[in-house]
This record gives C-alpha cells, sequence and structure tokens, in this order.
C-alpha cells in the first residue's frame, strides 16, 4: 500500500492529499478511485483510506481505518558530526526514520571532514522513509556550526546524554541489556547521544560536552571500532528497543 502525507479530518472521515502529494499519487502511481491508500498527517494520527476523487492537484478520500499514536515515552535525539561519505549519511538519516529517533541534529566539529551537508535533500529522505515506513510523526532534523550552539539547545530536564568517543576512560559504561534496562526504568523524557565523526571527537570537545551537560555516560560500543553512520543506527534500535 501507498502512504501520503496528508489532512485527516477526524469529525468528517475524510482525508485529502495535495500538491506535490496528489501529483504523486494521481500522475506517477496513477491511482484510481477505489484504491485504498494510506495517509499520515505528522502529527500521530495514520489512516488507511478509499480514494473517492482523484487529481494531480487534490485527492481526497473516505477514511476505512484510523489509529492515534502517542509520542515515544522517551524521545532519542542523535547529535551527529556528519561523514564525508554522502550515501552513508543518508543512509544514517533514512535508518533513524525508520527506527523512529525523534531527531537528527548535525553538528560540525573540528575533525569533521564535510563542511556542508545538504539539509533539503536529508529531509526528503526522511519523508520518503516516513511513508515507507509509516512513521507518525516527522523526524526533526537541524544543522548547527559547532558543539558550542548545539549544547545550549540541549533540554537537560529529565535528560541523559551518552557520549561515545575512542578515547581511553574508566568511567566508560557497557551498552548491554543491563545498562539498557537501568535506562528504561528511570524517567527520563530525552536521551541526547553524541556520536563524532571518523577522526573521533577532540579531547575538548569531550571535556565541553561533560562540562556543559548534567548527566553524561560515556559509552563502550565493544571492542571494534563503529563508523559514525553503525555506531548511530546502533543506538537507534537500542532506543527503540525502550520504548516498547
Amino acid at each position: 500500500m501507498n502512504y501520503f502525507f496528508g489532512h485527516i479530518n477526524v469529525d468528517e472521515n475524510t482525508i485529502s492529499i495535495e500538491n506535490e502529494e496528489a501529483r504523486h499519487c494521481a500522475v506517477v502511481l496513477r491511482l484510481k478511485t477505489g484504491n485504498t491508500v494510506g495517509v499520515l498527517n505528522k502529527n500521530g494520527w495514520i489512516c488507511i483510506a478509499e480514494l473517492s476523487s482523484i487529481n494531480k492537484k487534490q485527492c481526497s478520500g473516505k477514511i476505512i481505518e484510523i489509529k492515534n499514536y502517542s509520542p515515544p515515552k522517551i524521545k532519542l535525539h542523535l547529535i551527529v558530526s556528519p561523514p564525508k561519505n554522502n550515501a552513508r549519511l543518508e543512509c544514517l538519516v533514512e535508518k533513524a526514520v525508520e527506527l523512529q529517533v525523534w531527531s537528527v541534529l548535525f553538528v560540525k566539529s573540528k575533525r569533521c571532514i564535510r563542511r556542508n551537508i545538504n539539509l533539503d535533500r536529508l529531509k526528503q529522505i526522511a519523508d520518503a522513509a516516513a511513508k515507507q515506513s509509516a512513521h507518525p510523526f516527522p523526524v526533526h532534523l537541524q544543522e548547527y556550526p559547532s558543539i558550542h550552539d548545539i549544547l545550549n539547545t540541549v533540554e537537560q530536564k529529565k535528560a541523559i546524554s551518552f557520549l561515545l568517543h575512542c578515547e581511553p576512560s574508566l568511567e566508560k559504561i557497557k551498552f548491554n541489556s543491563e545498562f539498557l534496562y537501568e535506562i528504561q526504568e528511570q524517567s527520563f523524557a530525552n536521551i541526547y547521544t553524541f556520536i563524532g565523526p571518523e577522526g573521533d571527537w577532540t579531547k575538548e570537545e569531550i571535556n565541553t560536552i561533560q562540562s556543559k551537560l548534567k548527566k553524561v555516560y560515556e559509552i563502550d560500543l565493544g571492542d571494534t571500532r563503529l563508523r559514525t553512520e553503525t555506531a548511530a543506527i546502533l543506538i537507534a534500535a537500542a532506543g527503540k528497543i525502550i520504548n516498547f
């Protein structure tokens, strides 16, 4: 079944799909009246509807099934210094959406090779992934020029942070099921995960994160080194498990 972003009128039991989404429905996919589609409104509602009118500017239909989803109990935010390889960056965003991460926030760290990202392109990938996976909430994507800028936006009330880095430290905690269970049992509302670039965070950046935030866990992901996007996907998958 094809999913589209659209308007859901619960009171009138109708949906409408407009503009580019309508053109894709009518012109690209050539759907007909009577076909069923999924509709997401990016605010927690997902429905199945039967199309009753199709036009390249607007499609409408009647709701067959509808469900309202609540936001996750713990919102996971990935703070990532983006990898150089564009395909890996796009893969990171796509998988983060599928695993229902709340936001992916890009920061230009000192060792980050990539100086620019195409945020519009990444938002298109995020939207496509949301429709493919029937994700009821939009994933927030944002770019920040430095670690200091992004730290000023981090919500610290009922929040914790995971700090991933390759520097030796006696404070690192193994990222295992026991640790996840401990996190799940606590009443946190947000988890911020800091994932560095290919060259890792600098010691100065590590110290800055630890000094600016109240509750920071240094995380040990095992003996092997993971690429930036792999570490992000691993944390995202764990976040989904926490919210089960």
